[in-house]
């Protein structure tokens, strides 16, 4: 019994020393340290003990060493760096376990015992942990460990590995480096120097390095002191991925003691689906063997090389096709100096102009421009080389036979040189007297299409003014005492109350523009009516092509304004296709439910469309295409009226203008009408005899964001002996409806923030479809009301007004 408690005993005293149930705990406590130099453990120092503890219940990596020999222990996580020698050298004399690179710490370990801590960042270290000299990093700190004496009994390491990160770091610079020198490369001999600059540069992972084209150029080195590899054996399978190399022969080590062993062959790719361009054979890193991602890494650098190779290939081929293009191309292409001297021009000029190409190289531009357009053309020069870019500078040249033509330039600069292309544009400028002269007349309809809109606004918020002065003056002369004074000076002010209305009405028949004179229109006749006008101006480089369905019914439309908005969208066409192309004007009757075009309910509509095939716009762009003043076309070249000009057209007809582009495939630009015989909804006879309880008090809420005008319409109510409920803006008011089911009347302003009273009215049409309603408004356009049970109301208004406009809501209620 005694002998068995001390057995008990003498593990539980293990178990203090070196606590855990971790894989090295359980190795230490198995451990015959009394066969050992630091003998029973029982017996070692609290200065050995203490950190002991401490390795074996953390999770970093840490080992120890004690003694005069620095008898060497470590935790689990120090495992993978020890590699094959765990666990046999736990205990050993850390000269002997790290005895390959022992020489590179020596004097850090000297340091420590003279009491002094010290620092490692990523140190190279070639340690044999799998069998052969490994090239690895560990990033680590040494630090003394005091015995209860104040001496240096031995020293603890925290280590962190960090060959992973080095290494991969040091793959991403090379590939980093590698792309930078690619960039821009245009011919093969520079891609080659690029690629020797990079791998000559760090020869770590790849002591030497070749490579062999496919297009018989022969083995190219890529580092000074490899010329002996140029007779390397070249019969490898492609797809052989590593093989051995001669031992005899002298490789290049780069910064290594000892030569590669083995080599890699990798193939350089080409272009999809074409045969690699050539092989790169690489000298493995002799201290990194079976690294599993050397391949990926060779594969990666092939790549980007491959890719640089063919990118060489493909501007030799855009070189040719551009000889092929400047012989045969219809268009003028010149070359020119910062002087004005023709360096180069293409045949074309000959076919053109008539001049014999020899005869203009040399020559001043001055000798070929008509003497009108010389300044200007030297002014456009010095654009071009200074600030940027022409687009279709326009200039004319004299001809061989005396005559002139039009030419439509636009250039780059590089090297110091114009490079210009010219388009003969002489046959587009005769056929453009009558477009231009339509252009502006529809730039003018655009203008004062804008002035309408700012004269309309200006009109609206004058008449909330004049509302506010005019009720108030009404409200005083009923409050105050006769005094004939007074009552001149209210019915002055009342007076010119009306005089500033009757202004308004004028801005906004302005702002409303000229009364549509609406007829039944055939867009098939209508369409081939302006072909020859379309047809003539664009040009022969551009080609208008109509589809009209049979049976398709006419719209209801005003003439003069539809022809103006297809002129419109043609002309938008054409600026969208400078190159010119075909253009497409059809027409249909679709049916649409509701949702499926915004802005119009559900029935049969007409749909003109205008295609091309440009540029297209991108999402942000068609999203403003229609805005007032937005465009696309640069300074001077469209005032953004264009589009919101039909938008309104077609808007004030009940129909909308409609939109879709895709970026480089071009425009679809819909103009959706209504067919002919399309019916209004029917109104209730104003004469109505249904009983009319116009006395009676009523329950009204009244909604407008202007606090003067909301105050002075509860208060002319009021005055009328109804009780009023007050709102500012429409969410406001639908919270007040809920909370009192027993408003029977609602008199709500249009134009406000947030929800407008026309979809205030929508929204409480769901639970109130009988209420009555009186829409005040002070813009022209008079939003679409919802049968008669809404009685619009024009601002600025007087009491009577309003008491009329309760009747006219009441009976019509009565009668629904």
């Amino acid at each position: 019994m005694g002998q068995e408690h001390g057995m008990a005993a003498a593990v539980s005293d293990l178990r203090d020393i070196f606590p855990g149930d971790s894989e090295m705990a359980r190795e230490m406590r198995g451990r015959d340290w009394a066969a050992t130099p630091l003998g029973d453990p029982r017996n070692w120092r609290e200065g050995l003990k203490i950190p002991l503890r401490m390795l074996l219940t953390s999770r970093f990596e840490m080992w120890l060493g004690w003694g005069p020999e620095l008898n060497f222990f470590y935790n689990d996580a120090y495992i993978p760096t020890l590699g094959i020698k765990h666990p046999v050298m736990l205990g050993r004399p850390l000269q002997e376990v790290w005895s390959e690179v022992y020489a590179d710490v020596a004097d850090q370990v000297a340091r420590v015992r003279n009491g002094e801590a010290t620092w490692n960042k990523a140190l190279l270290l070639l340690l044999e942990r799998s069998g052969f000299p490994e090239e690895t990093y560990h990033s680590f700190s040494y630090s003394p460990l005091q015995d209860a004496d104040g001496s240096v009994g031995g020293l603890l390491c925290i280590v962190t590995e960090e060959t992973e990160r080095v290494i991969s770091e040091r793959h991403l610079d090379t590939l980093r480096r590698l792309g930078l020198a690619l960039a821009g490369k245009t011919d093969e001999a520079a891609v080659i120097q690029a690629v020797q600059s990079v791998l000559g540069l760090d020869r770590r992972d790849f002591p030497f390095a070749l490579m062999q084209l496919a297009d018989g150029k022969g083995a190219i080195s890529f580092h000074p002191d490899s010329d002996g590899l140029r007779s390397l054996e070249w019969d490898h399978p492609a797809d052989g991925r590593v093989f051995p190399l001669n031992a005899k022969t002298d490789w290049p080590a780069g910064p290594w003691a000892i030569a590669p062993r083995d080599a890699m062959i990798v193939p350089i790719p080409g272009a999809p689906d074409q045969p690699a361009m050539g092989s790169l054979i690489l000298g493995l890193n002799p201290y990194r063997m079976g690294d599993g991602k050397i391949g990926d890494f060779a594969t990666l650098l092939a790549t980007q090389i491959g890719g640089a190779l063919a990118n060489t290939a493909t501007l030799d081929r855009e070189r040719q096709r551009a000889d092929r293009v400047w012989s045969h191309a219809r268009d003028l292409m010149v070359v020119v100096g910062t002087d004005g001297i023709f360096q180069s021009v293409s045949p074309a000029w000959t076919r053109i102009l008539g001049h014999d190409v020899a005869d203009v190289i040399g020559r001043h531009f001055d000798d070929f421009v008509l003497p009108d357009d010389s300044s200007s053309t030297a002014q456009a020069l010095d654009e071009a080389i200074h600030e940027g870019d022409l687009t279709g500078y326009e200039n004319r040249f004299r001809t061989a036979d005396g005559g002139c033509r039009w030419i439509s330039w636009h250039t780059s600069m590089e090297d110091g040189l114009a490079y210009g292309y010219g388009r003969d544009i002489t046959e587009q400028k005769r056929g453009l007297e009558q477009l231009a002269l339509a252009e502006d007349a529809l730039r003018q309809s655009q203008k004062m299409e804008a002035i309408g809109q700012l004269t309309g606004g200006v009109a609206h918020d004058f008449n909330n003014i004049l509302m506010a002065v005019h009720s108030g003056l009404e409200l005083i002369r009923k409050r105050i005492e006769s005094d004939p004074q007074v009552e001149r000076l209210i019915a002055n002010g009342l007076k010119a109350t009306e005089r500033g209305a009757a202004l308004t009405q004028r801005m906004l028949a302005f702002a409303r523009q000229q009364e549509l004179q609406t007829e039944d229109v055939d867009l098939r006749q209508l369409v081939l009516g302006l072909m020859d006008l379309l047809q003539s101006s664009l040009g022969p480089a551009f080609d208008i092509r109509t589809r009209f369905p049979p049976g398709l019914p006419c719209v209801h439309a005003d003439t003069n304004q539809l022809e103006m908005a297809l002129l419109n969208l043609v002309v938008n066409a054409r600026d969208a296709m400078p190159e010119g192309g075909t253009i497409d004007i059809c027409a249909d009757l679709r049916e649409l439910a509701a949702g499926d075009v915004p802005d119009l309910g559900a029935g049969p509509f007409v749909q003109l469309t205008v295609a091309d095939r440009g540029r297209g716009m991108d999402h942000a762009t068609l999203a403003r295409a229609a805005d007032p003043f937005f465009t696309t076309k640069g300074v001077g070249k469209g005032t953004g009226l264009g589009l919101s000009m039909v938008h309104g057209f077609a808007r004030q007809l009940g129909g909308a203008l409609q939109l879709e582009s895709t970026l480089g495939r071009g425009t679809l630009a819909h103009i959706w009408l209504a067919p002919d015989k399309a019916q209004s909804p029917a109104l209730v006879p104003a004469d109505s005899e249904a009983e009319l309880p116009v006395g009676s008090r009523q329950v009204v809420l009244a909604v407008d964001d202007d606090v003067i005008i909301l105050m002075n319409t509860a208060a002319l109510l009021e005055d009328l002996g109804h009780e009023v409920l007050e709102a500012s803006s429409g969410a406001e008011a639908l919270q007040i409806m809920q909370a009192r089911p027993d408003v029977s009347l609602l008199v709500t302003d249009q134009a406000m923030p947030g929800m407008t009273g026309s979809q205030l009215i929508q929204h409480l049409r769901a639970d109130r479809p009988d209420l009555p309603v009186i829409l005040a408004t002070g813009y022209g356009e008079t939003p679409v009301g919802d049968g008669p049970l809404v009685h619009r109301l024009g601002k600025p208004f007087n009491q009577a007004e309003l008491q009329r406009a309760i009747e006219a809501s009441t009976r019509a209620a009565v009668a629904g």
